[in-house]
């Protein structure tokens, strides 16, 4: 009896090797790692941007906040200089100038931190810059510094230098204090008027107190002759009562030039009193266009740097399922291999 049977040979090979269980379970290990949230890591670097909102608040040397300044002198007196005045919103589009403050944020990813942080520190001071703020560990760095505005770009083409961008992100930010600088130019117009109406005034009182005070002085002298006059004549009845009107007059008229005298010197010091409170308010507002300038020729920002572990690194250059499609690739390429060296179990 023949038997028509015939073998047919299965899928499976007869013994699976080593290599293929260890990149299978590396494949199953890899694909549960990269699909836990807290794994998930975004390389690269971010794009800049740019607002007109409030700076992060991380970013070193932050600007004064916006408080008004007092439309008086005295009022200016006692707080000028400690802040920008109060912005107006509504700044005309014809008006295109820029004062831009910029605001520069880093994050780096190094397996070296303090080495990094200490090249980071090197490179603020050697463009002229300054550290205001830096701690550094083997897993964490910090630095927060200011650098020159007109050195700022060569400034961060060597920072960013350091690292590779993959891992580097930069946020940047920059706010146009075009409504403050036009708020300090009406503040300095405003103080200009003040200290010249004070001084118009003040000069007015002078000229007025002179024409009064010679008036006054002018009939005084006349009263005194009159009677040097009548004390020469004989004293008749008519005469003494004369002498007696001239008398009262003159005294009269000193009286009137004391308090004249009085009250002129009272104006001329609070004339004098307006003039210098202006002259402080001028001050004032030249300090605080200053300081503005100031503050955008400056470029304030921070650094932070952490330490990478080489499965971050893996992952950077291997984003998303890369990772375990390649070990799953690898196990079934194995797999296939075993299959041609054991041969496959007969069915």
């Amino acid at each position: 009896m023949t038997n028509n049977q015939t073998d047919s040979h299965g899928f499976r090979p007869r013994r699976v090797s080593w290599l293929t269980i260890v990149l299978a379970i590396l494949a199953i290990i890899t694909f549960i790692a990269i699909s836990r949230p807290s794994a998930q890591y975004g390389g690269g670097i971010m794009g800049d941007s740019r607002s007109s909102g409030v700076v992060p608040p991380m970013a070193a040397g932050v600007p004064a906040k916006d408080n008004g300044v007092s439309n008086t002198p005295e009022q200016d007196k006692m707080g000028s200089g400690m802040y920008y005045p109060y912005p107006n919103p509504d700044v005309p589009v014809t008006d295109t100038r820029e004062f831009l403050k910029v605001y520069y944020n880093a994050s780096m990813r190094t397996r070296n931190v303090q080495g990094l942080t200490s090249r980071v520190e090197t490179t603020v001071r050697g463009y002229g810059g300054r550290v205001d703020q830096e701690s550094s560990s083997p897993q964490y760095g910090f630095v927060s510094f200011a650098v020159p505005f007109n050195k700022y770009d060569a400034f961060r083409a060597e920072l960013e230098s350091l690292v590779g961008g993959r891992f580097l992100t930069t946020n940047i930010s920059s706010q146009n204090l075009l409504p403050q600088k036009l708020s300090i130019e009406e503040q300095q117009k405003q103080a200009d008027t003040a200290l010249s109406d004070y001084k118009t005034a003040r000069q007015k009182i002078v000229s007025t107190h002179s024409n009064t005070a010679q008036s006054l002085q002018s009939k005084i002298n006349a009263d005194e002759q009159q009677l040097v006059t009548l004390r020469a004549e004989t004293q008749t009845p008519q005469i003494l009562v004369q002498i007696q009107a001239v008398t009262d007059d003159l005294s009269s008229l000193k009286q009137r030039l004391a308090s004249e005298n009085t009250l002129y010197t009272a104006q001329l010091s609070n004339a004098d009193r307006n003039i210098k409170n202006a002259q402080d308010w001028q001050k004032a507002v030249q300090t605080q266009d200053k300081a503005l300038l100031d503050n955008v020729a400056t470029v304030t920002g921070t650094v932070s740097i952490q330490w990478i572990s080489l499965w971050d690194i893996v992952r950077l250059y291997l984003p998303g399922y890369w990772i375990p499609f390649i070990f799953a690739a690898l196990a079934f390429l194995s797999f296939l291999w075993d299959r041609r060296r054991f041969g496959t179990v007969t069915v």
